[in-house]
């Protein structure tokens, strides 16, 4: 016994509104997939940014690090950078102020600069040693080409909120914790070029 093969058509009915459904589907579906990155850059920008990758190594923030873009430096940002990327540096100096109650929230900072900076002139690679000083006042010593000086200066006491430099010290201060935070950022984003 032989089988016939025999083809069996297949009829497809489409009326107007499929047409124009189907259509309506294609078009939502490619408007979507051009628009994808778009809508994930979106959602991205709308999320806090507390944390980077600097050349392999992940860095946290306190805060989100655009809202730092918003603080002001003085006198610019060139002249900072050149003080901590000069090839002279030696040392950092964090000047600490022990006639506030906040060295804890200094501290806080303090390390936050320390960790930050020691990464980036381990990186460098550039031989600069960090470390901590007590004083008594804002202008009880002074930074030089070789020690640059690094002084913190809380809420209690700040009457501003800025990253400013003058001659090799740099202040940072903060009329809240928030505020201080930023500047902090401000700075650290400044040197490490981010």
């Amino acid at each position: 016994m032989a089988y016939k093969y025999v083809p069996k058509e297949v009829k497809i009915k489409l009326t107007k509104m499929k047409i124009i459904a189907f259509a309506i589907i294609a078009i939502a579906l490619t408007i979507l997939y051009i628009s994808l990155p778009y809508l994930k850059n979106w959602y991205q920008s709308t999320r806090p940014l507390t944390e980077i990758n600097y050349h392999g190594v992940p860095m946290k923030f306190r805060e989100d690090i655009r809202l730092a873009r918003d603080i002001a430096v003085y006198p610019n940002e060139t002249y900072i950078k050149s003080i901590f990327r000069s090839k002279n540096i030696e040392r950092v100096t964090i000047g600490i102020l022990n006639y506030t109650n906040q060295t804890n929230v200094i501290g806080v900072e303090a390390v936050e600069i320390t960790f930050k900076l020691s990464t980036f002139y381990s990186l460098a690679p550039m031989k600069v040693a960090i470390k901590g000083k007590e004083i008594g006042s804002l202008y009880e010593i002074e930074g030089t080409a070789a020690n640059p000086l690094i002084i913190i200066i809380p809420p209690a006491i700040a009457n501003e909120t800025l990253v400013k430099a003058e001659n090799y010290t740099v202040f940072i201060s903060g009329k809240s914790l928030k505020e201080l935070d930023l500047a902090t950022i401000k700075f650290i984003t400044i040197v490490l070029n981010i």
